[in-house]
């Protein structure tokens, strides 16, 4: 009976374990960036996704989670352009869908300067 127990006993402690593991996945990968910008992606890694890798099968080839823009989109930022970026579009946690977007910046520097020249 002793036997038994410790059996069970160890079958429990192995499945907390790997729960344990499981649920720091994503932020292993992205701490093991030496980094913050790794995170991001590039062109070369965009290239690398393919139609039905799931969420955490592109979080690794990034080195980062994206950002949710929408139900099943994400966006990644481009790691050196400030003007694009990576959206990824999921259906059942595959791929579906991924493309380049541009990204446009909402600044009104220089505007006040304008206008206040015209008063």
């Amino acid at each position: 009976m002793t036997r038994q127990k410790s059996f069970l006993l160890l079958i429990v402690a192995i499945s907390f374990i790997l729960v344990g593991c499981g649920s720091n996945y994503r932020l292993a990968i992205e701490q093991s960036n030496a980094y913050s910008w790794q995170k991001y992606m590039n062109e070369d890694e965009f290239a690398q996704l393919e139609e039905g890798m799931t969420y955490d099968e592109v979080m690794k080839i990034a080195k980062g989670a994206g950002k949710q823009k929408a139900e099943d989109v994400y966006r990644w930022p481009d790691e050196q352009l400030m003007t694009q970026a990576y959206e990824i579009e999921f259906k059942d946690n595959k791929l579906v869908k991924k493309e380049i977007v541009e990204i446009r910046a909402n600044s009104t520097r220089g505007f006040e300067k304008e206008e206040a020249s015209n008063n």
